[in-house]
């Protein structure tokens, strides 16, 4: 069961970001590059290093849980939900770079074999997060929150 669903319409909190940063598993509406919104949520912050293996998100070399995922492995016939990549395989991002750069954020989508985020369109900069959002509000016989 996806998070989101095509035609869910969510409220953004567009001043939370002005107080502070965004917190790590925080869904987040940011500008993407090719000039449109994206809604995905956040996986690494600065001064970290991530890494997928296994199926696993590492962070700093530490195993991070991530249960709003076990739907989607629940369902999935063979093969793992996200494949194995380190910081230096996002696009854009230097070789050489051990850690994500203060000011950026890396996210990804739920949905992870459909998924457009920092795996292809590289890291976000904090300054395109428009806001955080978790509640959806339409169709008004499905309101909920998204974990």
């Amino acid at each position: 069961m996806p998070t989101l669903e095509d035609g869910d319409r969510m409220i953004v909190n567009k001043f939370g970001y002005m107080f502070g940063e965004p917190h790590r598993f925080d869904i987040v509406v940011f500008h993407a590059p090719e000039g449109k919104d994206y809604i995905k949520r956040v996986i690494g912050l600065p001064g970290e290093y991530i890494e997928y293996k296994d199926d696993q998100l590492y962070i700093n070399g530490t195993p991070i849980a991530e249960p709003y995922l076990d739907a989607y492995k629940a369902e999935l016939p063979k093969g793992s939900l996200t494949q194995d990549f380190t910081l230096q395989d996002i696009p854009g991002v230097d070789p050489k770079l051990e850690v994500i750069p203060e000011g950026f954020v890396f996210v990804m989508g739920d949905n992870r074999r459909g998924s457009k985020d920092s795996r292809h369109i590289g890291l976000i900069n904090i300054d395109e997060i428009i806001g955080s959002t978790n509640l959806i509000f339409w169709p008004l016989n499905e309101i909920r929150f998204v974990e």
